[in-house]
């Protein structure tokens, strides 16, 4: 691998939502409402380079073995430092903290014991990426200290959170057994599905907030 692979667009990207996550924590701490609303904004950018990074990977043709750990790696670490900041700031709940951060680290752990020595990269599942995408609402419901969005975002997070760890220890014991990784077949109507979740999720979720805000 080359060592100007981490300059890569896609992995830039990726490396700029660690380097995001002071700047939030720093708005955090603030506490006034407009440093809440920047907190918001950076996030909001986050979740950019999230889905741009594995844009820019395919289209540019620079999908790398470093791209595939660095992109859900990156996800985790903000999520980690962000929920540790909330502790302290917005009164998050520790036994939450315990389970989000606590499923990363089992899901670091089982990687590293399971295969060490060999060089496999385990790609985030689907269910994962939608954790993570809730961990994201979670968080920013937490920042706003918006009740109605703590209480969705809090159940979806626990649902999501068990599911991806369930298909992860399935891949694990797949390969552990010396089988193959799955393929992943997106069947139309399992995409149909995630879209009238997604488009359901953020009618619910926003008409709430903007009521919450007092901008409806």
């Amino acid at each position: 691998m080359s060592r100007l692979t981490i300059l890569q667009p896609p992995n830039l990207m990726s490396l700029s939502r660690v380097f995001l996550t002071p700047l939030v924590g720093y708005f955090l701490w603030k506490g006034d409402i407009q440093s809440t609303h920047i907190c918001a904004l950076l996030l909001i950018v986050a979740g950019l380079t999230d889905g741009l990074d594995g844009y820019l990977a395919r289209r540019l043709g620079q999908v790398s073995e470093l791209g595939k750990t660095l992109d859900p790696l990156a996800d985790k670490l903000m999520a980690t430092s962000l929920i540790i900041m909330l502790i302290f700031f917005r009164d998050f709940p520790i036994w939450l903290a315990g389970i989000v951060v606590g499923r990363d680290i089992i899901i670091l752990l089982a990687g590293l014991i399971l295969f060490r020595g060999k060089k496999l990269v385990v790609p985030s599942n689907l269910a994962g990426k939608y954790a993570f995408t809730s961990i994201a609402f979670l968080i920013g419901s937490y920042i706003y200290r918006f009740p109605v969005g703590i209480y969705i975002t809090t159940s979806l997070t626990l649902f999501l959170t068990g599911l991806s760890s369930f298909l992860y220890a399935r891949v694990f014991l797949r390969l552990k057994r010396g089988n193959q990784l799955p393929i992943s077949r997106d069947r139309p109507i399992w995409k149909t599905l995630r879209i009238v979740f997604n488009i359901s999720f953020l009618a619910v979720y926003f008409s709430f907030f903007f009521k919450f805000l007092g901008w409806m």
